[in-house]
């Protein structure tokens, strides 16, 4: 039996996420699962003058290397939609080739278990299905300043005047005093 897998290049990935988006929006997964995830590994200094920061795309266990796909002769969704184009799709024998020819790569090879891994979808909303009321609160004004909702014209400034925060009078009398 032939075994396909995904061998990941993440010299190269820019953490883009849309392996991530075109995922779920293929297989209908819902919020707070993946087929496929980026994690980020950084950034942190190497040395002075060097950074790590690495985005690595990684197959979960919803991974089914997109079945209804790849029997049609096509790729997984992720690997069609991969803007860096480092996502590449092939038999473990063909990938582990090119897995020797340079680093920072990672070979995957998903073990899809839709029953233990996906479970109940059950919503994150705590107030999902309560009534909620809310009841008006009374402010009282704060007249010492007003603030603008728009820059005025450098024309109708003061010397001294912020832009976004005409003083009142009331608190220039305070201020020179």
């Amino acid at each position: 039996m032939t075994v396909y897998g995904l061998l990941v290049d993440y010299e190269y990935c820019t953490g883009c996420q849309s392996c991530e988006l075109f995922c779920k929006e293929e297989h209908d997964l819902p919020v707070g699962k993946w087929g496929i995830r980026v994690l980020q590994d950084g950034p942190w200094e190497i040395d002075s003058k060097q950074y790590n920061w690495n985005k690595i795309p990684v197959p979960t266990d919803l991974c089914d290397l997109c079945e209804t796909r790849t029997k049609v002769g096509k790729v997984p969704i992720c690997v069609h939609h991969c803007l860096a184009d480092v996502l590449v799709y092939g038999t473990v024998e063909e990938l582990a080739r090119r897995f020797e020819e340079k680093p920072k790569q990672a070979l995957f090879v998903p073990q899809y278990k839709p029953v233990e891994a996906r479970g109940a979808f059950v919503s994150a909303n705590r107030a999902a299905g309560k009534v909620t009321s809310f009841k008006a609160v009374e402010v009282e004004a704060n007249t010492d300043f007003d603030i603008a909702g728009h820059r005025r014209p450098d024309d109708e400034l003061e010397d001294g005047m912020a832009a976004s925060v005409i003083l009142t009078e009331d608190l220039k009398t305070r201020k020179d005093d």
